[in-house]
């Protein structure tokens, strides 16, 4: 089975023929239903869950109502279903189906002429719908049904899989806290991980880290341990822990902007300062995104690939008075490979419609 990236995923969904529908595999929390999101708004479409776990086949066929044409000794009684209010629609929109391999047997069935004819019953899916499905493995240990093949021959089955640098990426232009990036750059092989056989409840998922970086934001250090057991699992939330309190030791990034205090040799340490610098960006302080840009050109002489890093996912962030004081410091004092980096990004994204 062709196994995608998160990026090439979303450009798989969006480019496959309208009237295909694709069939996502992957393990728990690895992001499916936030990608197929992804792609609806690509697409200009609004992006409508059915959770196959929840159903009943009459949730997709409609109940049935009696219809009366004519009057008198004319009067003829027919049955008509109704579809559900949710995707009883007119505009084209992207109908998600996940858990879809967890679904009881009806209702699977019930899905069949949906996913081939786009059609329930005598209602029919506007022109130009999309219809994507999604569900666990089986050794995920998730509640996963037998998938009737006449079910799954309606489909074009792909697997996601998670890769460290396209989630390192995305986390670095959606707020995830700088310890949890750092961290899972040194162990990238912590970023997912099978469910434990011991019927542990927490174990590694992009999801996982993601609720992490949340809570870390929120709660007081001390409770940062029993927060990542309780997010990722203790052998992985012991070394975030155990890695989370050595980083705080590198300096302030004020100390490094005005040189009082060395770039560490240490390049995790250094990873930490260089998501620091990309947190900064979205301060409505422009003071916060000229001290980022200095102490990015200090880490430049050290590390050039994580500040290109820095930049790059700066670029993608949500424009803020930091971030603009952010490019203008680079684009004036800061290190000619960085503007150039700068000047890039931007034309790329220019000419990419951005």
């Amino acid at each position: 089975m062709l196994a995608l990236s998160p990026s090439e995923l979303v450009e798989f969904l969006v480019s496959l023929p309208a009237r295909r529908t694709p069939f996502i595999w992957g393990p728990p929390g690895i992001g499916k239903s936030a990608l197929v999101r992804e792609a609806a708004e690509r697409m200009g479409l609004t992006c409508v869950t059915l959770l196959g776990t929840q159903l009943a086949p009459e949730d997709l066929i409609g109940v049935p109502r009696i219809v009366v044409s004519g009057t008198g000794a004319d009067a003829r009684h027919t049955t008509e279903f109704c579809p559900p209010r949710a995707i009883l629609r007119v505009e084209p929109f992207l109908l998600f189906i996940d858990e879809l391999n967890s679904a009881v047997p009806d209702v699977q069935k019930a899905f069949y002429s949906l996913i081939l004819d786009r059609r329930l019953g005598d209602y029919e899916l506007p022109e130009h719908s999309r219809v994507v499905g999604a569900g666990n493995r089986i050794e995920d240990r998730a509640l996963v049904r037998p998938m009737a093949t006449a079910l799954s021959n309606r489909m074009v089955h792909v697997a996601l899989e998670a890769r460290s640098e396209n989630w390192l990426v995305w986390g670095a232009q959606n707020g995830i806290h700088p310890l949890v990036l750092a961290f899972v750059r040194a162990r990238p092989d912590r970023l997912s991980e099978l469910p434990p056989s011991d019927a542990t409840p927490a174990y590694p998922t992009p999801r996982a880290w993601h609720m992490l970086s949340d809570a870390i934001h929120a709660v007081a250090e001390p409770l940062w341990p029993s927060v990542a057991a309780g997010c990722v699992g203790d052998r992985a939330g012991a070394e975030f822990s155990a890695f989370a309190k050595r980083a705080l030791l590198a300096p302030p990034l004020t100390a490094l902007a005005d040189g009082s205090a060395a770039v560490p040799s240490d390049p995790d340490l250094v990873y930490f300062l260089g998501a620091s610098c990309i947190a900064l960006l979205a301060s409505k302080q422009e003071s916060d995104g000229t001290l980022a840009a200095r102490a990015l050109s200090r880490i430049a002489r050290n590390s050039m690939e994580i500040a290109v890093w820095a930049v790059e996912a700066g670029l993608g962030r949500a424009t803020t008075p930091a971030s603009e004081a952010f490019m203008t410091h680079l684009r004036a004092s800061g290190s000619s490979v960085l503007a150039d980096v700068l000047r890039l990004g931007r034309f790329a994204g220019s000419a990419d419609g951005g």
